[in-house]
C-alpha cells in the first residue's frame, strides 16, 4: 500500500531526490497504482553522453529512494532505437547516407562487430550503467512497435488525428507553415510508416480505415498496413504522440526531461494534454533537468581530448560512486561541468575522500549522508569502490612517477601504508586488488598527462641546481632532510615541508601566512623540485616525497661528500 501524502515526515529537510520521490508516490496513488513506475528515455543516435546519463541517473536515484522506503518501484528506460537515422555523423564512412531515413536498429554498425548502429552506443552505454549500479527494465522500441505491441494504442491516435491535430496545433508558433492550417488538418496522420520495400520513412500516408493504414513512399512503392491487434506493422507514432502514448501504456509516474522539452510549446507540454484527452492518462510528476558537460581547457587529459563526453570516458578517471555524486549532490535543473583538467581531477578526489571520511564518523547532515549513501550503494548492493581509498594523489604520482609499474606502485604503497601504522596488508596482489579501480584510474590519470606535466624524477643528485641556490635555501633543505627522517608520512611530511620555510623565516612552525612566507615557500618549493626532478613544479611535495621513498629522497636532496 502506498502511503498518503499526509504520512510524509515534512519535518526534516529533504534531498531533492526524496522530494522527487514524493511526487511520484502521489501521482501513483491517484492513478490508484500499486507499483510506481519511473521512466527514461535514450536515442542511441550517436555517442550517448553525459547528459543522457542525467536523465537516466535522475529515473534511477527516485527509483531506488522509492525501494529504500519499501516500496515497489521500477525504472523502465526506453531505447529509441526505432527513431529514423537522420544523418551520416563525423566518423562515419559518407557510404552510410544510404541508409539515411531507416530505423536506427536497422542500421548496420560501420564499426564491424556484426551488430546494428544502435546496438553499438547501447552496448558501450549499458556497461557504463552496470558499473554504475543502475539496473532497469531496458524497452526496445525496434521490437515494441513492429511486433504490435502498441497497435491498439496507435489506433487510437489514428481515429482521433483531427483532435491530435488540433491539441498539437495550439502548442505551435504561428506563421511557420506555409499551407493553410485546414488542408494540413485534413492530410495530417499521427502514424509514420517505414516502407516495407525499401525500409526507409521517406512515406506519405494516404489514407485510414478499417484498422489498415495505406501510404506511398518516395522509391515508388505503394503499401497497405493493417494495426490490427498481434499484427505486425512498420512504422510508429510521430515523437509528440508517441511519448505521452508510452505514458499511458506504461503507467509512467516519474519521469524527468531536459529543459528543451519543458519549454511552454514543447513536447512535455503537448504531451501532458495528449495523454489525457487521447490515451486517458494523467502525465507523470516530473523535474527539469539541465546540461552536463565534460572540459578541461587547454590542460585537458589527452584522452579526452576530442572525445565524446560520454560515461565510458569519466569513469576511465572516476570511481562510480563519485560519478554519482556529481548526479546526485546537484538539483537536476542546475548544470554543471565535470572538469578533466588534471589539478581539478585531484581536487574532486579530495573532496569526495573528505564526504566518505565525514559520513564514516557522523559528521554529514541529514541530506549530505542521505545522498552520499544514494552513491556508495543501491537495492542490489554496493556500487563498485575501492575497498582500500588510498589518497588519488599518492596513486597517481606513484603512477607518474614509476611510468605505471603496477609491482613498483604496490611496494610504495605498502611501504606507505606500512608507515602510517596500517598493520592488516594482504599479500601483494591481494593489495593491488583492495586498490582498484581506483588504481587503474590513477594509471589512466597519469597515462594520459599532457607532456609538460609529467614527472620524472632524477636519478642522480642535480649539482647545477644546487650550484643556484643561495646559502639560507641550502640551510632549508639540510633542515628539511634531518625532519623528514621521523616523519615519514603525508601529514608529518606536509608538515614538515610547510614548517621549514617559516624557520627559514625566523617564524614559530604555526605561524600564519603572510604575502613574504607565501614568497619564500615558492621559492624554497621550486627549489626541491629543480632538485627532485629538475623542474619548478610538479606534484604536491609531499606526495611526491612519498612516491619516491625515503632512501632516495634524502639522496637526492643531500650533496654528495
Amino acid at each position: 500500500m502506498l502511503p498518503t501524502t499526509d504520512s510524509l515526515d515534512t519535518t526534516v529537510e529533504a534531498s531533492w531526490i526524496a522530494r522527487a520521490a514524493d511526487s511520484a508516490i502521489e501521482h501513483a496513488k491517484q492513478a490508484g497504482a500499486s507499483k510506481i513506475v519511473c521512466a527514461s528515455g535514450i536515442s542511441p543516435s550517436g555517442p550517448i553522453h553525459l547528459g543522457n546519463l542525467r536523465e537516466v541517473m535522475t529515473a534511477h536515484l527516485v527509483t531506488e529512494e522509492l525501494k529504500a522506503r519499501g516500496l515497489d518501484a521500477e525504472h523502465v528506460n526506453s531505447w529509441d532505437d526505432y527513431d529514423r537515422f537522420r544523418k551520416v555523423p563525423a566518423g562515419v564512412p559518407k557510404e552510410w547516407a544510404a541508409h539515411i531515413g531507416k530505423p536506427l536498429a536497422q542500421v548496420p554498425n560501420p564499426w564491424g562487430d556484426g551488430s546494428s548502429y544502435a546496438d553499438h552506443f547501447m552496448g558501450v552505454f549499458t556497461a557504463s550503467l552496470d558499473r554504475l549500479g543502475v539496473r532497469m527494465r531496458h524497452v526496445r522500441q525496434s521490437e515494441q512497435y513492429p511486433a504490435g505491441v502498441y497497435n491498439a494504442s496507435v489506433r487510437k491516435a489514428m481515429d482521433a488525428r483531427g483532435h491530435v491535430f488540433d491539441i498539437l496545433e495550439t502548442f505551435q508558433t504561428e506563421g511557420r507553415h506555409e499551407k493553410p492550417l485546414v488542408e494540413r488538418r485534413a492530410a495530417y496522420y499521427p502514424f509514420k510508416p517505414y516502407c516495407e520495400s525499401c525500409g526507409t520513412d521517406n512515406t506519405e500516408v494516404t489514407g485510414w480505415a478499417d484498422e489498415v493504414v495505406s501510404y506511398r513512399c518516395r522509391c515508388g512503392y505503394q503499401g497497405r498496413m493493417s494495426l490490427a491487434d498481434g499484427a505486425r506493422i512498420s512504422g510508429k507514432l510521430v515523437w509528440k504522440v508517441d511519448w505521452p502514448m508510452r505514458w499511458a501504456f506504461e503507467g509512467v509516474d516519474f519521469e524527468a526531461a531536459g529543459e528543451d522539452h519543458h519549454a511552454p510549446t514543447s513536447s512535455f507540454a503537448s504531451g501532458r494534454v495528449i495523454a489525457s484527452e487521447i490515451f486517458g492518462a494523467q502525465a507523470p510528476a516530473t523535474v527539469v533537468y539541465s546540461f552536463v558537460r565534460l572540459t578541461g581547457g587547454g590542460a585537458k587529459l589527452s584522452s579526452s581530448a576530442g572525445g565524446a563526453a560520454t560515461p565510458d570516458t569519466a569513469l576511465e578517471i572516476l570511481e562510480p560512486p563519485m560519478l554519482r555524486w556529481l548526479y546526485a549532490r546537484r538539483m537536476p535543473s542546475n548544470s554543471f561541468t565535470i572538469d578533466m583538467a588534471p589539478s581539478a581531477i585531484l581536487r574532486l578526489y579530495d573532496e569526495w575522500d573528505r564526504v566518505g571520511a565525514k559520513a564514516a564518523a557522523g559528521e554529514l547532515s541529514p541530506v549530505e549522508a542521505h545522498l552520499h549513501q544514494m552513491c556508495v550503494t543501491t537495492a542490489e548492493g554496493p556500487v563498485e569502490h575501492s575497498e582500500r581509498p588510498v589518497s588519488f594523489r599518492l596513486l597517481s604520482s606513484l603512477a607518474d612517477i614509476t611510468a605505471t609499474n603496477r609491482d613498483q606502485i604496490e611496494r610504495l604503497v605498502r611501504q606507505q601504508l606500512e608507515t602510517d601504522g596500517v598493520t592488516d596488508l594482504p599479500t601483494d596482489d591481494a593489495l593491488l586488488a583492495q586498490l582498484q579501480p581506483r588504481l587503474d584510474n590513477a594509471i589512466h590519470y597519469a597515462q594520459n598527462l599532457p607532456a609538460e606535466d609529467r614527472t620524472i624524477v632524477r636519478d642522480d643528485f642535480n649539482s647545477d641546481a644546487w650550484a643556484q641556490l643561495d646559502a639560507a635555501t641550502r640551510s632549508g633543505v639540510s633542515i628539511l632532510v634531518e625532519r623528514i627522517g621521523a616523519e615519514w608520512s603525508l601529514d608529518g611530511l606536509t608538515t614538515s615541508v610547510y614548517a621549514v620555510p617559516k624557520l627559514m623565516q625566523g617564524l614559530a612552525v604555526d605561524a600564519g601566512p603572510t604575502p613574504e612566507l607565501k614568497k619564500a615557500q615558492r621559492t624554497f618549493f621550486k627549489a626541491l623540485y629543480q632538485l627532485l626532478c629538475s623542474r619548478d613544479t610538479g606534484p604536491r611535495l609531499p606526495t611526491l616525497l612519498v612516491s619516491i621513498g625515503s632512501d632516495r629522497a634524502r639522496r637526492l636532496l643531500t650533496p654528495p661528500d
